[in-house]
């Protein structure tokens, strides 16, 4: 008899715990209302005004990384954020928050974040129509965010403004975001001074497949910021295939390299592999024939939010050690 009581309050215990953000713990929610302010960019996109919370949100659910990140620096609850391989959460908030597969799912379930009683969503702001009228239906307050593979730094930097200024700008982890931003501004002004006359090619690639992008992609964007010109320019596209016989032409001070792998080791060693193979065409790119190549991570293929601060500073360390 005392096992099955004991297994009874495990299982009360479980299915309280599963309960997502009941009333429990809405209980426990304090201050007055809160209000979200879209940054420029996202008001160029057609948010413009505010959204207003009742109060300050205690069961919050982001289903794109962009935001995660800073939330969780600032203090605000995550009961639900997405899965991704391309980084790893902090260890308390992967045990705590449940994780969606929600990157090209056409059959997400969205029931499964109406289920969690949410009080704020943070959706990408492409999936408006697909799954934030959903929730608003459901009288779900839902904020749009710039999300997707290339989001750049000053975007990043806007939204976490504008969720310090809601949730808590004089909070530790909120002063400590903002003072990373501002010393990595200024480490980037005096590289831009630096490196004003140096010119960069951006390669993404899976061997044998090369794609070069331009100063408004996500490696791209953050060369351009250490004051690297880009040698390849496409008002259309952020990235395409590279048209090799194009390319002999730009003469680049430097080339960068990332693709897949999460190791820059292993994709440096499948880059020159395929250099190899065709030596005498890839020697005809100034960078590779003088020696002038990094090699980054997978890391570097998508935004990850605030995480682009530890980004630029590895690449300015990168960039530094080898003196280019």
């Amino acid at each position: 008899m005392k096992k099955i009581f004991m297994l009874m309050g495990c299982l009360l215990m479980a299915l309280m715990l599963a309960a997502g953000c009941g009333s429990d713990n809405k209980a426990k929610e304090s201050g007055g209302k809160v209000t979200l302010n879209y940054p420029a960019s996202m008001q160029a996109k057609g948010f413009k005004e505010p959204l207003v919370l009742k109060q300050r949100p205690q069961c919050v659910v982001s289903l794109t990384i962009t935001p995660v990140l800073a939330l969780h620096e600032i203090g605000v609850t995550q009961v639900g954020v997405p899965k991704t391989g391309i980084m790893k959460w902090p260890e308390d908030l992967a045990k705590n928050a449940q994780q969606f597969t929600v990157a090209m799912q056409d059959n997400f379930d969205i029931e499964k974040v109406v289920a969690l009683e949410p009080d704020l969503v943070m959706v990408g702001y492409y999936a408006k129509d697909k799954y934030g009228q959903l929730l608003e239906k459901q009288n779900i307050p839902v904020y749009y965010v710039d999300a997707g593979p290339m989001v750049d730094y000053q975007s990043v930097k806007n939204l976490t403004n504008a969720l310090i200024d809601a949730f808590g700008k004089d909070s530790k982890g909120a002063q400590a975001i903002s003072e990373r931003f501002k010393k990595l501004d200024e480490r980037m002004a005096a590289k831009r001074e630096a490196n004003k006359d140096k010119t960069v090619m951006v390669l993404q690639s899976a061997p044998p497949r090369h794609f070069i992008q331009t100063k408004d992609a996500n490696l791209g964007s953050m060369l351009t910021m250490l004051g690297y010109k880009n040698v390849y320019s496409n008002d259309k596209s952020r990235m395409v295939m590279l048209d090799k016989e194009q390319a002999i032409s730009y003469e680049p001070d430097l080339l960068v390299c990332v693709g897949a792998a999460p190791n820059p080791a292993d994709h440096q060693k499948a880059m020159e592999a395929d250099f190899a193979a065709s030596l005498e065409y890839w020697q005809q790119i100034k960078a590779i024939r003088e020696g002038n190549v990094v090699y980054l991570s997978s890391k570097y293929v998508v935004s990850t939010g605030i995480d682009v601060i530890d980004d630029i500073n590895h690449l300015i360390d990168t960039l530094e050690q080898r003196k280019l």
